[in-house]
């Protein structure tokens, strides 16, 4: 199993726009909607190029989640431990741990895109279809953080699967020799 040469691909709310607003803290006590913390940010007076270095950042910072978690999905593929591994059961335990992590940074990159496309469209200054990448590079970190989720999830249910049918297998050779048992003491 590769692990990824960095603990999780941390996307906090903000980012990219820190890369072009470095003066103002965009991470902490961010307003709920894209409006509102547009409206505090001045991300409304920035020049075209900056609005084009904020999507350049907006992307890199997605492509980089996006390869965490291609990293991720590559670990739960080939992981295949056999029903009776209790150290593989953990290790896709671990696998959906480090998955709940990485959503906070998928769900801060998803509001960062909406307030890229709110205030690309609000300004006029960058035509709206712009904003585009940045959704392409969300449906991809969407996409893959599925699989990689839906995988895990599989691959234990199957575990989990695999213990009931063994059990199960096991209470059914119990009973039938029970049952002989059982009919020899009458002949």
């Amino acid at each position: 199993m590769s692990a990824p040469s960095t603990d999780p691909a941390v996307y906090e709310r903000g980012d990219a726009l820190d890369d072009i607003l470095p003066s103002q803290s965009t991470g902490d006590g961010v307003p709920a909607s894209p409006g509102d913390f547009a409206e505090h940010s001045g991300v409304y007076e920035l020049s075209e190029d900056e609005y084009w270095e904020w999507l350049a950042a907006l992307i890199q910072e997605g492509s980089e989640l996006d390869e965490y978690l291609d990293d991720l999905l590559e670990d739960v593929y080939d992981l295949e431990p056999p029903f009776y591994s209790r150290s593989g059961r953990r290790q896709l335990q671990k696998l959906l741990g480090r998955l709940h992590e990485v959503r906070t940074s998928v769900r801060a990159f998803e509001r960062d895109v909406e307030q890229l496309s709110f205030v690309f469209a609000r300004t006029g200054t960058v035509e709206t279809s712009g904003a585009d990448n940045a959704d392409l590079v969300l449906s991809s970190i969407k996409r893959t953080y599925d699989r990689a989720y839906d995988l895990c999830l599989y691959k234990l249910d199957r575990i989990s699967n695999g213990w009931i049918t063994a059990t199960n297998v096991l209470i059914s050779f119990t009973i039938l020799v029970v049952t002989i048992l059982f009919w020899m003491e009458f002949w």
